[in-house]
């Protein structure tokens, strides 16, 4: 996986109804359009939202990853080692 950009794209309000407006500029680079699914998750105070999609390459890259640990350790069980 690459390495991750740090960038900041303003602050926001969260409104009565709970939604928060994404800065024209985020939505932009990280190429957002009206109806992308999104992920929130915590870690601490802090609040992460990323779209499902890459979610969905994020858990692909950990299973592949997973696999070939799996794959190695049967190989060495049965060779013996």
């Amino acid at each position: 996986m690459k390495n991750c950009e740090v960038d900041f794209f303003g602050s926001g309000t969260v409104g009565e109804r709970g939604q928060v407006v994404i800065p024209s500029k985020a939505r932009e680079k990280l190429d957002i359009k009206p109806g992308d699914k999104f992920v929130f998750f915590s870690h601490g105070p802090i609040l992460h939202v990323i779209k499902s999609q890459e979610m969905d390459k994020i858990f692909s890259h950990i299973h592949e990853k997973f696999e070939e640990k799996i794959t190695k350790m049967k190989n060495k069980f049965k060779e013996g080692k």
